[in-house]
């Protein structure tokens, strides 16, 4: 199991995979509304675990972006291979019809639409990128007060640039959208992570409250809408509701009496293959996706969407752990 310290961050990466599920599950909006804060929380916990992850263990700058690179990129390309490939065989068995063109799987493997979900995975990437750098410029800024100002400038200039990417013809936009702007707005949430240990509980409350005015004053602007409108790229209403989210649910769940209720084998489990739940979980929306008519009471209720995903893509990540990571080791250590 991980260590005292870590446990907050295992339970928050538990909750902002599930709650990203939830969302792939297609809630009411309500629901819906309420759980857009996982990605936010999930690339804040980026930033925490590479602060631990480097103070625990300095590594070459190299080794680091190749690691990470075989981990999220390399990594999805496998997942889409196998991905296209069962459903292409799953076709020949079925009506003949393929499920995808050519343009759906190039884009995919280009992070750029196509089957959806796999975006986060380039963004995560980036994130990985800049944030020895955040780091490293974030140490020269010893002062909180000094580190997040200039936190805030950074973003004036980030959406200053967004604005005027709307101004660029269509698909020169929306590529700048897709591979700069919207990667870079998730590094600013990462920054905030990378300082997160640094600050004391007084300074965390004041953040909240800093979140929470921010997120009503949009909403009141935006006339009550949907943050998920301003989620690609990220921006200001989406941000502060993610961030405002994300500190509460540390502060409840860095209580140990909180984590000894909630913390357990399971949830660590979980936690620590949930890249692997994410993919596994792509696979069991897409049987929904072609099949739901056939499983009616599965696929016309939230809920039971809901659990024949996670747990579906929880069964799957446990036999693939089990069977297959663990093959792979005994092989190994037989060589």
């Amino acid at each position: 199991m991980s260590n005292e310290r870590n446990r907050t961050v295992d339970i928050l990466r538990f909750i902002a995979i599930v709650s990203i599920v939830v969302a792939h599950a297609s809630p009411n909006e309500l629901l819906f509304r309420i759980r857009n804060f996982d990605v936010v929380l999930m690339v804040l916990l980026m930033g925490i675990s590479f602060t631990i992850s480097q103070k625990e263990n300095s590594v070459n700058y190299n080794s680091y972006i190749l690691k990470r690179f075989k981990r999220l990129i390399i990594s999805t390309w496998i997942f889409l291979i196998v991905f296209f490939a069962l459903f292409f065989v799953i076709s020949l068995f079925s009506n003949g019809t393929l499920f995808f063109d050519i343009k759906t799987i190039v884009l995919s493997f280009a992070f750029n639409g196509g089957i959806g979900y796999v975006w986060i995975m380039y963004v995560f990437f980036v994130v990985s990128l800049f944030s020895p750098l955040i780091l490293q410029l974030g140490e020269k800024i010893e002062n909180n007060n000094k580190y997040f100002l200039s936190l805030i400038f950074l973003y004036i200039i980030y959406h200053f640039l967004v604005s005027l990417n709307g101004l660029l013809p269509t698909i020169l936009g929306e590529n700048l959208q897709n591979y700069i702007f919207t990667p870079l707005g998730y590094c600013l949430i990462a920054a905030v992570g990378i300082r997160f240990k640094s600050l004391n509980k007084k300074e965390i409350l004041i953040m909240v409250g800093g979140f929470l005015s921010t997120f009503l004053i949009f909403m009141l602007l935006y006339k009550f809408k949907s943050t998920q409108d301003f989620k690609y790229p990220p921006t200001i209403y989406y941000i502060s509701y993610g961030l405002f989210v994300s500190f509460i649910l540390y502060l409840i769940f860095n209580k140990p009496w909180v984590q000894k209720l909630f913390f357990n084998r399971f949830l660590y489990f979980y936690s620590k293959l949930s890249l692997n739940l994410y993919f596994f979980h792509i696979f069991s929306i897409y049987i929904l996706n072609f099949y739901g008519e056939h499983l009616p009471l599965v696929s016309k209720y939230f809920i039971t969407r809901f659990l024949f995903i996670i747990s579906s893509a929880m069964l799957m990540t446990y036999l693939y752990e089990f069977l297959i990571t663990n093959w792979l080791k005994r092989r190994v250590l037989r060589n």
